[in-house]
Parts: C-alpha cells; structure tokens; sequence
C-alpha cells in the first residue's frame, strides 16, 4: 500500500533495497551454517593431525606401559585449545586420563588406534580425545559473523550501485519523460525528445510510440473537431430548414404522438401549441381510417414513403383544410432505436377547390349548374352496366321546352336564361336520386334507375315535369311567362340496347308529342331486338 503511493523511482529504490536486505539475510544464513560446519569439519581435521603426532609416543608409553609418559601425553593435549580432554586406554581398560576428560561429554568423542612400535598390524590401544565444542562454536560464530557482515556490506554496496544506476539510466530517464509527457497539451504537436544514449533500447522505442501515438491522437483531435463543426454546420442548416420550411413537418412515435413539430406545422393547424391535440390522428377527419394506416405502415416492411391528401382540422377555423401529407418512416439502420414516422404537410386547399371547380366546370353546365351533355353521356352508360348486371331497367325521360323561343325574341336572352334555370332547379328535385342533364339548348334529360315493368315511376315523373314546368317563371319584377314541356321516353334495354339507340327512340316519341299537340308524353317504340 506504501509502495503504491510512492513515485517509481522511489518504488525501485525499496524494491532493490528489500530484495538485497532479503537476498543478503538469506545468505548471511547460508553461509554461517555453512562457516560453522567448516569450522568444526576443519577443527575435527586439526585434532585428527594432533592424534597424529603424539601417536608413536602414545605407542611406546602402552608398550613399556610407562604411566607418567602417558599422562604427559593426554595432559599436553589437553592443553590444546581444540581439546577439552583426553583419554589414553589399554586393551585392558581406561588407564591414563586427562582432568579435563569427562564421561557425560562422550557422544563427541574421537578414538584413534594406536599400533604396535614394532607391529603395525597389532593394535596396543586407544587414543580418545573430545573435542573442545565451546571454542569451536566460538571460533565457528566469529569467522562466520564476519563474513555475514563483509557479505551484507557487500549487498548494501551492491544494492546501492544498482539503484544508482538503475536510477540514471531508467527511473531518472522516466521521470523527466514522464513529466514532459504532463506539459503536452492536446492538439499541440510538440513531440518528446529521446534521452541522450536511450536511441537504441525500450526507452526510445517508448518515446517514439508516444510521439506517434500523440501524432495520431492530434490527427483525430482534429478530424474530430472538424466532423464536429461540419456536424454542427448542417444541423444548424437542417434546424434553419425544419424551422423556416414552407411545408409543416412534425414527427411521431409510435403510439401516432406529436414529439416536434415546426411553425408552419403549428400555422396549418391554426395553433402556437400542439399539445392541445397530442395526437396526430386528432387533427385529420379521417382520424379512424389514419390510424389505421399508420399500424400497416409500421407493420410493412416493404412501405418506406406513402403520400395522401387528407382533411385536417385546424384549431379554431370551423372549415376544413386540404392538405398533402407524405408519411416516412424514421429508423436507425440497425432497427435499435424506436422507430419514428415523419409527416410533411402540404396546403393544398386552394388547389383542391380549383381542381374541383375545374373538374366541376367541365362536367356541369355553367348557366343551369346541371351535369353537362358529356358526363350525362358517362354517367348513363354506367347505369345501363349496372342495369346489365342486376337485370334492372333505366328509364330517360328526354324534354324539350314548348314556347321558349319566343321569350329569346320577345325578352331577350336574359329572360331566355333565367326560365333554362328556374326549370332546371324544378327537374333537379324531381329528378331526385336520378340524374338531371342539360342535353342541349332548350332540351333536358332525366335518368333514372329500378324503373318498374310497368313504367308507373316514369309515367309519374313524366307527369310531375309537366306540371312543374308548366308553372310561370318570373323573370323581371312585374313580369312571369309561361313555357310548357314535350316529353319523350325510353327504358333500357326494352327500347334499345345502346345509349343511341335509347336515345333516338326517346327523340321520336318526343318529337311525336309535338306533333300531337305538345305539353304530353310519350314512350318510344320497343326495340326489335330487345328481350
């Protein structure tokens, strides 16, 4: 824990120092058992070569079995520092010992045999001596303390000349990397300088990886600070656009909630806040049917991009507004995220209205507000298709004004006008769920469909016109006139089987009312060709 806090050449100081006190204690052990047993192994010899030298005197003193000689003998040795007693026996037994010899110290003792003076074969008796343990111990300890010590001075100066050295070529050259390292800023290419004799070893190799690992670290700096000004660039383009775009744009999740929405958005729904419709759905009269398409739109994997034209409430304004939606979907490439719908709106209410005013235009008749010659034409066919599928019967009731040239000539066109209209608004009620048309001129067209096998709906429609047509029609403030009506009528497919022929049939039954005195009607002749 110590060592942790400490700086690494501190670290390697009381690494190198604990290591060599270990390594030196270690030793300084090793090596004074290893004194003592060369001591007492040296001393054994010492006392072996002693044993040596009184042994042809101890000879002669057994042989002529001279006492004082033999106690001379162990008494001189005992004077010897290596021998703390000595015994000198014959075959028979102990016979000369020295004072320092004593019985309770045998387990140390040493014996030699002592030969013949004459016969060295024949053994006369034994030389016992034991050694002086206290003085060999002693002199053990003393020489192997000393070396202990000469050896510990020696790890000590060891230990210190390598933690100088180690300090000089790693630990210092580290530092003074390690504190350069500290003073480069990010972005600045200031490289560090290799250490003087460092070029060729892991110390310069650590430098060169750190300058070009700073090298390339400066380099993402900087793309990166690039990317993020090229990010922040577009995202301010892209908020500019979002914000200040003419189309209203908004995104949902996907329970069809409003997360954002811009101003034109807000501007279209008639609101500075969205969150009084949180959601999108609220705002369109076809919420259910835009519910639903949103489900299948997320559930399709194959729809990215859907447009429609919808009719969106706005806040405040009781009319509704047309709009131009396309829906897209927003999602990460790898689906992780929650997947998000985007919706641009477009106002294209005014271009509606002109669409339909258009599409009004060239279908109806501009002064009777009646379906034209042309979509009367359409609409007719499709009723005799249908007809054709369900066995039914279509019946057209072709009508010409009686006496209206006259009010041209008498009133003048505006007159003329005004009696096409009023009879035109009179043959729109009757006509009913039928079709009223403006065939031409003066003349009129009803369609109508489920005609009963006995022409009683037509014979009463034919009747009813000639009623309501027949009525005055005021065309200035004190002044009315009066008009009447032929009718000619056709059913399909009993008096032809194509519109034309329905057609020529319902104009000769119409034109042979006029000949019969007008203001009647009249059926057309059966096809012969009809079922």
């Amino acid at each position: 824990m110590i060592l942790n806090n400490q700086k690494l050449y501190i670290k390697v100081a009381l690494s190198i120092a604990l290591g060599a006190f270990t390594a030196s204690v270690l030793a300084c052990l090793y090596f004074f058992a290893d004194a003592k047993r060369s001591k007492y192994e040296e001393a054994r010899s010492q006392i072996s070569q002693i044993a040596l030298t009184v042994q042809k005197t101890a000879s002669i003193a057994l042989y002529v079995q001279d006492e004082e000689l033999a106690r001379e003998i162990v008494e001189g040795l005992e004077v010897n520092d290596l021998i703390a007693g000595a015994l000198l026996a014959a075959p028979k037994g102990e016979w000369v010992r020295s004072t320092g010899f004593e019985s309770n110290q045998r387990e140390a003792l040493l014996e030699y045999e002592i030969s013949h003076p004459f016969f060295d074969r024949e053994v006369l008796g034994r030389l016992k001596l034991i050694p002086n343990s206290r003085y060999i111990e002693a002199r053990a300890t003393e020489v192997a303390v000393k070396q202990a010590w000469v050896l510990a001075l020696q790890s000590a100066l060891i230990a210190i000349l390598v933690s100088i050295l180690v300090h000089r070529t790693l630990t210092a050259p580290l530092k003074k990397l390690t504190g350069d390292f500290e003073k480069i800023a990010p972005g600045q290419d200031n490289p560090l300088h290799i250490p003087r004799s460092h070029e060729n070893d892991e110390i310069g190799s650590l430098v060169r990886g750190i300058n070009n690992l700073v090298g390339n670290l400066n380099h993402s700096i900087e793309q990166e600070r690039s990317l993020r000004e090229k990010t922040e660039s577009l995202e301010r383009k892209f908020r500019l656009i979002f914000e200040r775009a003419s189309a209203g744009i908004c995104l949902i999740d996907k329970q069809n909630q409003l997360l954002v929405a811009n101003e034109a958005f807000e501007r279209l729904c008639g609101t500075k806040s969205i969150a009084v419709r949180p959601y999108l759905s609220n705002w369109f009269e076809e919420e259910a049917e835009l519910e639903t398409f949103l489900d299948e739109l997320r559930g399709n994997i194959n729809l990215n991009h859907v447009e429609m034209e919808l009719q969106l409430r706005t806040h405040h304004a009781e009319s509704l507004k047309w709009v131009h939606c396309l829906f897209s979907k927003v999602e990460d490439s790898d689906g992780a995220a929650e997947m998000l719908i985007e919706v641009m709106m477009y106002d294209i209410t005014e271009r509606t209205y002109r669409e339909r005013m258009i599409r009004f235009e060239a279908e109806h008749d501009l002064l009777t507000q009646l379906k034209n010659r042309r979509a009367g034409e359409r609409i007719l066919t499709k009723m005799m298709r249908k007809a054709d599928q369900e066995r039914g019967l279509v019946g057209l009731l072709l009508i010409d004004l009686d006496r209206f040239k006259p009010i041209n000539d008498i009133y003048g066109h505006e007159a003329g006008d005004a009696v096409l209209k009023a009879v035109a608004d009179r043959l729109q009620r009757i006509a009913a769920d039928g079709v009223a048309i403006r065939w031409g001129g003066d003349e009129f067209l009803i369609g109508v469909e489920n005609v009963d096998k006995d022409y009683l709906r037509l014979k009463e429609l034919a009747n009813e016109i000639l009623t309501q047509v027949a009525r005055p029609v005021r065309i200035r403030a004190n002044l009315t006139c009066d008009v009447g009506a032929s009718v000619g009528i056709a059913v399909y497919p009993h008096h032809g089987h194509t519109l034309q022929e329905l057609l020529e049939a319902a104009d000769v039954a119409m034109y042979e009312v006029k000949e019969q005195g007008r203001g009647n009607f009249r059926f057309g002749k059966v096809s012969s060709g009809a079922a």
